[in-house]
């Protein structure tokens, strides 16, 4: 090595071994710019969870999806003292690596309501990396930092030049978002997004709590109710969750000016939400994909179907069997088209010379048979396979006030006097006696004005002067469809079977004074019809008073909610946008043009008072909770599976059709009332034999294969007890009579439920443990187990945990299934920690919560529980 070279290096090292002078700035490399770090998920019908670092996400579920609820849950995420820091961001994306403009957000109210009122704009360039797309709303070159706002794209599938964008170009090249809930207004070019309603607005904004969990719950849109994403089993969606973090400021070396520096560090809410946009953020978001089920459960491309219309109480059932009774291994494919049962059993009896069996239909789903003088039972002489156990429940969304702090109410009972008061529309809002000048309606007089201002109902509900809707205009009514329905006859047979509310529907006032809208005097009831019969409507009122606006229109019809189904019904609880209306202008820009009837807005957090009459399933993929009914014994029962079974205790066979009818008046006292069988009624006469092989297979198959509960095809949603053993036997009993055609109607010997002291045949080798024994405080009979693993909680008002065993695992891919997974979440299924979320989120924190009390109860009262009928996972 030469001389010169030697000395070169020689006095570097030296250099390098001197101390630096104190007070001398060394230059630091500038911190390197964040990357896209996104993580994802395949569809899974399990919970799902993505982990990085100390953080984990949790999606209820992801897989095979309808429009039903989901949870969101973390841990491990920085602590939120407000919506002004540390939120998180939930949101449903079109395709499966979504950009934010395919997101479907908006800006929130300050008490977390997802409006969209608002564009939502963030600093483009005081974090790291700068901004890069073209969504600036201001001059780039701004000095002080400029902001931007992502516009959600609306998709042309033809043609991607003809996608929308939510805004406009600026003749000085900036851009302007519009907001999500803009109206048209062609002067400016905008077109208002027509499907932003409060059925769509789904996304939410999460607040993790002091140990960094939390949770959130929504809904998933389908093409439906949300047409600018689209999301089907043709076009893929994700679920997107965004934890809005703190970001440093840009440096000097990062390129920031001083007075950006300076901006940047005086700067507040830089962890609102409006902050998922940012890169830094948007790079670190989870992406849960999604996967749907088809919107009709048919089978396509095989002509041998057994082809069953009727009740709703199987749909959600339905949508697990056709696709898994749909493969190629099925002997026979099962086709069902969902109808009113008394429709539904019309068609079986309605003749039609095309069809092969020259009748309109072969087989309905009903819960009541036809009479035994019915052309129906002498021609076609049906027999009626149990397949399904669930019933109809009343399901409620309301919020309630106490010492200044605003969350959902969680336990609500129910009896029927107040559930008659609220079907004969007895309950007249502000129309009776007042100073304000009102008319006061006479069918009602003085009554209460609405539910929550009854004696009856605040006796059995201690707070219910802090509830929601207390002051509220509309009386109280319960959603419901004006079809005939079987469910509906099942529910004024409760209510009869009560001597207090047969008296209150008879005339006779209830203890506070209150008596039944006189219209309803009288009413005939059981019935499979209702009908909304005061048509009271208000008078003009006299100069100086109210209700102007009411004049010649009927405030009961108004406040009269029809719903079209079941799931209508659960759907509107769980958004909280009621069908009630109130006057609005014919014309909304001209204010002589007179008034109408306009669906009345949204319910926000903390005004949530919505009432509405379903079935359990439903509720149960709804997220809705469900009144505690009373049963004839006064007990308040939630619609838990187990209640179910113990309601089948007692049912009594009918001797010319063979169904069971429940015993409303010896019912079990843990019993819950609103059970009901549903059955496959399919003719034993006068059917061809291909085709009567076909629905016998079918029957068979859905009284045990489809009785295992789970969340795959073929499986049994939440919301359902398994049948028992004696009802398995009844359905193969009428499967051999379908299949034989010799018009034998098989009837039931005794109820479906294994009495102990009564053995049969069919009761399990061990005894459960009597819960209702002298040690527990009762007496009375315990109905026998099958044994089984752990079956789900319950409905609508108790929702599953993971009941396999199978706990959410990280993934960067989570468990896959095939297009035939249909079914139902497992709903707030892991991850739900105390008192999170934003404004509206049930969490189970809150004491009385349903899956807090199903949690706190296990243990002894779960091993006592029989399990009827559940067959081994």
């Amino acid at each position: 090595m030469r001389p010169r070279k030697l000395t070169l290096i020689a006095g570097a090292f030296v250099l390098a071994l001197l101390p630096v002078a104190p007070g001398t700035a060394v230059a630091a490399d500038p911190p390197p710019d964040p990357t896209d770090q996104a993580m994802f998920a395949e569809p899974s019908a399990n919970p799902v969870t993505l982990q990085r670092g100390g953080v984990s996400v949790t999606a209820s579920r992801t897989g095979n999806l309808t429009r039903q609820a989901i949870s969101v849950s973390w841990t491990g995420l920085d602590y939120s003292s407000s919506f002004t820091q540390n939120t998180v961001a939930v949101m449903q994306c079109r395709g499966l690596n979504p950009t934010r403009e395919d997101c479907w957000f908006g800006s929130f109210s300050d008490e977390g309501d997802p409006l969209g009122s608002q564009a939502m704009s963030a600093k483009a360039n005081y974090y790291a990396p700068v901004e890069t797309s073209d969504w600036y709303t201001q001059l780039k070159t701004l000095p002080a930092g400029p902001l931007f706002s992502v516009p959600f794209r609306k998709v042309d599938d033809k043609d991607d030049k003809k996608d929308e964008y939510h805004g406009v170009r600026n003749a000085n090249g900036t851009w302007r978002t519009f907001a999500m809930a803009i109206p048209t207004d062609a002067s400016v070019g905008v077109k208002a997004l027509e499907d932003f309603t409060p059925a769509s607005r789904n996304y939410r904004r999460g607040r993790p709590q002091q140990d960094g969990s939390g949770s959130v719950q929504t809904w998933i849109n389908t093409a439906v109710e949300n047409t600018s994403l689209g999301c089907s089993d043709k076009v893929p969606c994700s679920l997107v969750v965004v934890p809005v973090r703190t970001r440093p400021c840009r440096t000097a070396e990062q390129g920031a000016t001083p007075l950006l520096i300076s901006n940047c560090a005086k700067a507040t809410g830089t962890t609102a939400i409006a902050n998922w946009q940012l890169l830094a953020n948007w790079y670190e978001r989870y992406v849960f994909k999604l996967s749907f089920s088809p919107s009709l459960p048919k089978c396509v491309g095989r002509a041998d179907q057994a082809k069953f219309i009727g009740s709703e109480l199987t749909g959600e059932a339905m949508r697990r069997w056709v696709p898994a009774r749909c493969q190629s291994s099925s002997p026979s494919a099962l086709d069902y088209t969902r109808a009113w049962e008394p429709d539904a059993m019309r068609q079986l009896g309605l003749r039609d010379p095309a069809t092969a069996s020259k009748y309109s239909a072969d087989a309905a789903v009903v819960s009541e048979p036809a009479g035994p003088d019915d052309p129906l039972s002498t021609d076609r002489k049906p027999g009626y396979a149990p397949i399904a156990v669930t019933g109809f429940s009343i399901g409620y969304t309301i919020d309630k006030t106490v010492n200044g702090i605003t969350s959902p109410v969680t336990d609500l009972k129910l009896n029927q006097r107040l559930v008659a008061k609220m079907l004969t529309q007895s309950y007249p809002g502000l129309f009776r006696p007042n100073k304000d000048g009102w008319a006061v309606n006479p069918n009602t007089g003085s009554n209460p004005a609405n539910i929550f201002q009854d004696p009856e109902f605040a006796q059995l509900n201690p707070g219910a002067s802090g509830f929601a809707g207390l002051n509220a205009a509309e009386g109280t009514q319960l959603s419901m469809p004006t079809a005939r329905s079987d469910v509906f006859l099942a529910l004024t047979r409760w209510v009869w079977a009560d001597p207090t509310a047969r008296a209150f529907l008879q005339g006779k006032a209830d203890p506070w004074g209150m008596t039944v809208n006189k219209t309803y005097r009288g009413w005939q009831v059981p019935t499979d019809d209702y009908n909304l019969n005061d048509g009271w409507l208000a008078p003009k009122p006299g100069p100086g008073m109210d209700g102007a606006t009411w004049a010649g229109l009927g405030p009961p019809a108004y406040w009269a909610p029809a719903i079209n189904s079941w799931a209508n019904g659960a759907d509107i609880a769980m958004i909280g946008w009621p069908m009630t209306q109130s006057p609005g202008l014919k014309d909304p820009n001209d204010p002589k043009s007179g008034y109408t009837g306009k669906r009345d807005q949204v319910q926000l957090f903390g005004t949530r008072h919505v009432f509405t009459l379903s079935v359990q399933s439903e509720l149960a993929k709804s997220g809705v909770l469900a009144a505690d009914l009373r049963n004839s014994a006064g007990e308040f029962v939630a619609p838990t599976v187990e209640a179910m079974g113990y309601a089948l205790d007692g049912a009594i066979p009918d001797k010319s059709s063979g169904v069971w009818n429940i015993d409303y008046a010896g019912m079990d006292k843990r019993g819950y009332p609103g059970t009901m069988i549903t059955y496959a009624a399919v003719p034993t006469a006068n059917l061809p034999s291909t085709l009567a092989t076909r629905y016998a297979d079918n029957i068979r198959w859905m009284s045990t294969e489809g009785q295992q509960w789970g969340q795959e095809a073929g499986q049994l949603p939440d919301g359902y007890l398994a049948l028992t053993q004696a009802m398995r036997d009844q359905a193969a009993k009428v499967a051999d009579a379908v299949a034989a055609q010799t018009g034998t109607i098989p009837i039931p010997p005794k109820d479906p439920v294994d009495d102990p002291k009564d053995p049969t045949p069919n009761d399990p080798p061990t005894k459960a443990p009597n819960t209702d024994g002298p040690n527990n405080g009762g007496g009375g009979k315990t109905p026998t187990p099958t044994p089984a693993p752990t079956a789900p909680s319950g409905g609508p008002s108790q929702p599953p945990v993971n009941n396999a065993g199978t706990k959410p695992v990280a993934a960067t891919t989570g468990e896959s299934l095939g297009w035939l997974a249909w079914g139902l979440p497992a709903l707030l299924a892991v991850g739900l920690a105390a008192g999170v979320a934003s404004p509206g989120i049930r969490v189970i924190a809150q004491p009385g919560h349903p899956v807090r009390r199903g949690l706190a109860s296990g243990g002894s009262y779960l091993a006592g529980l029989f399990r009827r009928g559940r067959r081994r996972g």
